[in-house]
């Protein structure tokens, strides 16, 4: 599916799976599931070879892009009103920066293997999600859901991934291409659920 696709599913995602009702429980929500849903397309690389590639691979750039843009905002607004998810987050110094470097050391395997290979399985989730937690626990439970979203939802395409990587065989169910009419219906079914998550959990 296309970035912006991951990122609404992975945030309604953390909204229907963690119940955030406080302003801090929606902004550790969002983050996580927005950063978590797209993060395993790091292995997509820009190919302009073809019109298909170069669309796929600059999407997936800028899918990126946007999460870290919806993280980093979100996470102001919390420092800039008073929260404290980023002094949590470095409330254990040692911890957070041992959270950091691996989950910059998973980045880099990631960029270098093929997609849909290596950060498509079960097992980039789960290490992925620890180097999270230990840099924000809070978090971690939502790139989880984030993580766990794109994989589910990558499932569906015509394309197979590795879910159970080191396995070579790979786990497709063919119901859909990616930039067609199921990556649109996900997109719009996603934003309703977050939007009528929020009015219900918030103006009622």
């Amino acid at each position: 599916m296309m970035g912006k696709t991951h990122i609404a599913v992975g945030i309604a995602a953390a909204y229907l799976i963690t119940h955030p009702q406080t302003a801090p429980e929606f902004i550790i929500a969002t983050v996580g599931g927005s950063i978590g849903g797209v993060m395993a397309d790091i292995d997509v690389k820009i190919d302009t070879s073809n019109k298909y590639a170069a669309k796929a691979s600059t999407d997936a750039l800028y899918g990126e892009i946007l999460a870290a843009a919806i993280s980093v905002g979100a996470l102001a607004g919390d420092y800039f009103t008073g929260g404290n998810i980023l002094q949590g987050a470095v409330a254990n110094l040692t911890r957070f920066i041992i959270g950091a470097v691996l989950f910059i050391v998973f980045t880099i395997i990631g960029e270098r293997s093929k997609h849909r290979d290596k950060t498509h399985s079960l097992l980039a989730m789960l290490l992925f999600s620890a180097s999270v937690y230990l840099m924000e626990s809070r978090i971690g439970f939502a790139y989880l859901i984030g993580y766990g979203s794109h994989l589910l939802v990558d499932t569906f395409n015509k394309s197979p991934i590795r879910m159970l990587y080191p396995l070579k065989k790979g786990v497709c169910l063919k119901l859909c291409y990616a930039d067609r009419l199921g990556n649109e219906l996900l997109l719009v079914g996603s934003i309703l659920i977050m939007v009528l998550y929020i009015f219900l959990h918030t103006l009622l």
